[in-house]
């Protein structure tokens, strides 16, 4: 017997399915790239089975707490797992053998460019399968997005590219830094200052951070200096760091030096990112981290390792 077709409903099928809005269902395929409706005859999207589960999955997670990127994310591994989704790519290397960087590079790109979140997310799925987070965030996320810049300044890429590409790194990047993480570690707030508004090195730095034993909390982009005093009085951060790229991101404006002299008393400071030089280091009070975002977490990671040692052998000196 022939089998029949899988059913197909309009979105507002679905949403009475599942008792979400039909809103709420645009955006998450949208944004997440969670469903993947056919085209009727007459052009109207039809969603079916596998659209409803994904849909519950992602209401079951964010029910839990998990915010809506990882959730997303969550339901699309899950399903990629059991049945690879029609049109996900298969794995262009072993998984046992080197990472294929530069195929890994081409394959996210020409996703990208067709805004196929599904194969960006299989491809990324594969280099974390592979690889530790800190070599996919340093080999693969960053040089991707390094290029995706590159492309658009070059007008080789639209602005729409390299802010889906950012949405998604950016989604990942939430998502490797959402675990149970340490209750003793340092404390590190990290945050962008009042002229930055790119924040996912910043987020890069932060996972390798919490996946070292940090403890962190995150500001993002654009935080006022004055923020950044209130927030440093009552989190009490072993550490402040801020990030930032473009030319003048560090400039202080007179109103806020004596806010920065109270930030560097009661708080080591430290900047990083391409702005950060030693002139910026010296109207901020703070030292330099040198380095790619992995590279400068580590360099960091060190020295709160050897802070807790020195820490324990002056309480045990009698």
């Amino acid at each position: 017997m022939a089998s029949r077709p899988a059913q197909r409903w309009r979105i507002g099928v679905l949403a009475s399915r599942v008792g979400v809005s039909e809103t709420l269902l645009r955006a998450w395929e949208v944004r997440y790239g969670l469903l993947s409706p056919t085209r009727s005859d007459s052009g109207y999207r039809l969603y079916g089975p596998e659209d409803e589960r994904r849909a519950r999955a992602m209401q079951d997670a964010r029910r839990r707490g998990v915010p809506a990127g990882q959730a997303a994310a969550e339901a699309l591994a899950a399903e990629r797992s059991e049945h690879r989704l029609p049109g996900a790519p298969g794995p262009r290397y072993p998984t046992s053998g080197a990472l294929d960087v530069t195929g890994t590079l081409e394959e996210l790109q020409a996703a990208m460019v067709a805004y196929d979140v599904s194969s960006m997310h299989a491809a990324l799925d594969r280099v974390l399968a592979e690889v530790s987070a800190e070599t996919a965030i340093k080999d693969v996320l960053l040089p991707f997005l390094a290029g995706v810049g590159d492309g658009w300044a070059a007008g080789e890429l639209d602005v729409a590219d390299e802010h889906f590409a950012s949405d998604l790194v950016r989604a990942r990047l939430a998502a490797l830094s959402i675990a149970p993480g340490s209750r003793s570690g340092p404390l590190a707030l990290l945050a962008c200052p009042p002229r930055e508004q790119h924040d996912i090195a910043l987020k890069a730095f932060e996972v390798v951070l919490l996946r070292a034993g940090w403890r962190t909390r995150f500001l993002g982009p654009r935080t006022p200096v004055a923020s950044l005093e209130v927030a440093v009085g009552v989190i009490a951060p072993d550490l402040l760091v801020l990030a930032g790229t473009g030319p003048g991101t560090f400039d202080v404006a007179d109103a806020d030096r004596a806010s920065l002299e109270r930030l560097s008393g009661a708080t080591r400071v430290v900047i990083a990112g391409a702005a950060a030089d030693e002139a910026a280091a010296l109207r901020w009070g703070a030292e330099v981290l040198e380095g790619d975002p992995v590279t400068a977490a580590r360099s960091l990671v060190g020295t709160g390792r050897r802070a807790a040692r020195e820490g324990a052998e002056d309480d045990a000196r009698p």
